[in-house]
């Protein structure tokens, strides 16, 4: 049996609802196995409907968030009073308000639904983000930061949970690869228009920080606007323009019973959104999400400009020079994530990820103390780069593949996020100090210990963990299986006898 597949129920329930629902999926099923090319065309047109928009949220979510890096070397500090200690403490402070409200930002999207919740609150980070342009002082921009972290809560931990609503175990992560791919884009594209805005400095009175600020704020705003047209709600809830009715039934059907034929309830339950918080693996995956993902993700985001500039290169140029490293991060998430879909793989996909990465850091730290050595340390920040950029889609498509109940799934996604956002984006704003340039020993030491003791134990645990399930459901008899109705199975979710969690 493949791994991540439920097994066969022999004896099931009389509930004609679940049969006649489960009967009907069938025979969609059989027809688009008969009609590959037509379930082709049907997943084309989700992903051109889902994939473009949520990839450019959070590409502009990610510049709106890590612009700050590109702004100082452009003036901001001085231009706005303040110290390298009070930049690092605004920087914090976004990501408590940005972590606190992931988990409420993700429950509110099952609520209210993605037409109406994320362009909603896309447009007013695009408004407080465009704000940071006239910011005078240290006070003013903790208070954006603060705004800026509740607002933007919604993209992240909200496309994963979008996206796994409607993509199946062979199509999740290479969809989460992509988005996730707008992360990374978003270190090359920025690198790039910071170059290009770098070269407005003084434009109209206005320093070079200040046009970047409100160009890509304007710009926010417009990409916000286009949702409440492009993005549809959860599968089965409204009727979608150029999709037939057979073809949102299909959509709908293969989800709610992706766990076999007891399905899973698809009804917004608040219990649902506590249990997750009773699911050991959710805290396994938090770990890795925080010392794996967010710490030297951020500190990179963060760092990245000026410890190309320490090679010897001018402030502009190390901006541009930012962009190749990104470019490969983009194309290897992607990779692996096509991998990780093929092969069902998931705990190796992150483990050869953090590989990669803590390779890259261990090289880099090394090779700081050489300066006659810039293409080494180059070369290593690319794989820094890829390794912990690529590790993110695998460690949100594991949990959310292993959480079959929408409302758990949401919240699960979200509390993950919590802790790795507050902890990981608070550290890795911190850990590359000013005054430790350009050896950075606290920075680079914290984040190779994040790596393995942080990141791989926790993958180990969590795979070790969901195994040890598995094989004890698979020593139960089919008769301690039949005491179960379908209604209770589906209730049950991934704690069922017949649910396998996949490895």
């Amino acid at each position: 049996m493949e791994k991540g597949c439920p097994v066969e129920i022999t004896q099931v329930s009389a509930d004609t609802d679940y049969k006649s629902s489960y009967e009907y999926l069938l025979e969609l099923e059989e027809h688009y196995s008969a009609h590959a090319q037509e379930k082709r065309r049907m997943l084309t047109k989700i992903d051109l409907r889902l994939l473009p928009y949520l990839s450019f949220c959070y590409l502009w979510c990610t510049l709106d968030k890590s612009n700050a890096g590109n702004a100082k070397l452009f003036g901001f500090l001085t231009d706005t009073n303040m110290t390298g200690e009070q930049y690092n403490l605004a920087l914090t402070c976004l990501f408590f308000t940005y972590g606190l409200f992931e988990p409420v930002s993700n429950i509110a999207l099952k609520r209210v639904g993605p037409r109406l919740w994320v362009p909603s609150m896309m447009v007013i980070w695009g408004v407080v983000a465009l704000c940071t342009a006239f910011v005078k002082n240290w006070h003013q921009y903790i208070g954006i930061r603060l705004c800026l972290g509740a607002a933007e809560s919604v993209i992240y931990p909200g496309s994963y949970f979008i996206l796994s609503c409607w993509y199946t175990r062979s199509e999740l992560q290479t969809r989460m690869g992509i988005f996730y791919g707008a992360n990374t884009l978003a270190g090359a594209f920025g690198g790039v228009l910071a170059y290009g805005i770098g070269n407005l400095d003084y434009a109209r009175g206005w320093r070079a920080w200040r046009w970047l600020f409100l160009i890509e704020g304007v710009a926010t705003v417009f990409v916000a606007l286009i949702g409440y047209v492009m993005l549809p709600n959860f599968p089965g809830e409204d009727k979608i323009r150029f999709f037939s009715d057979k073809e949102l039934d299909y959509l709908y059907l293969r989800k709610k019973y992706d766990n076999g034929p007891a399905g899973t309830n698809q009804k917004f339950e608040m219990s649902q959104a506590w249990n997750a918080l009773k699911d050991p693996q959710v805290y396994f995956v938090m770990l890795m999400f925080w010392f794996g993902g967010s710490v030297p993700t951020y500190s990179l985001s963060y760092t990245l400009p000026t410890m190309v500039k320490n090679l010897g290169y001018s402030a502009i140029k190390a901006q541009a020079m930012t962009t190749p490293p990104y470019v490969a991060a983009t194309i290897l998430t992607v990779s692996m994530a096509i991998w990780a879909d093929r092969s069902q793989q998931r705990a190796r996909t992150i483990m050869i990820c953090y590989t990669i990465g803590l390779v890259g850091i261990i090289i880099l730290w090394v090779t700081v103390h050489h300066p006659n050595l810039p293409g080494v340390s180059y070369f290593a920040i690319f794989l820094a780069a890829s390794g912990y950029n690529a590790q993110a889609p695998g460690i949100g498509a594991w949990l959310s593949l292993n959480i079959p109940n929408p409302t758990k799934r949401a919240s699960a996604i979200g509390f993950m996020m919590l802790l790795g956002s507050i902890g990981g984006g608070g550290i890795g704003s911190n850990i590359y100090i000013d005054s430790q340039a350009p050896y950075y020993p606290l920075g680079f030491g914290f984040s190779v210990g994040c790596t393995v003791l942080g990141a791989m134990v926790p993958c180990m645990c969590n795979y070790f963990y969901l195994r040890s399930q598995n094989k004890k459901r698979d020593a139960l008899s089919q008769e301690e299986i039949d005491k179960f109705s379908l209604e209770e199975l589906a209730e049950l979710g991934d704690r069922a006898p017949t649910y396998r969690y996949v490895l």
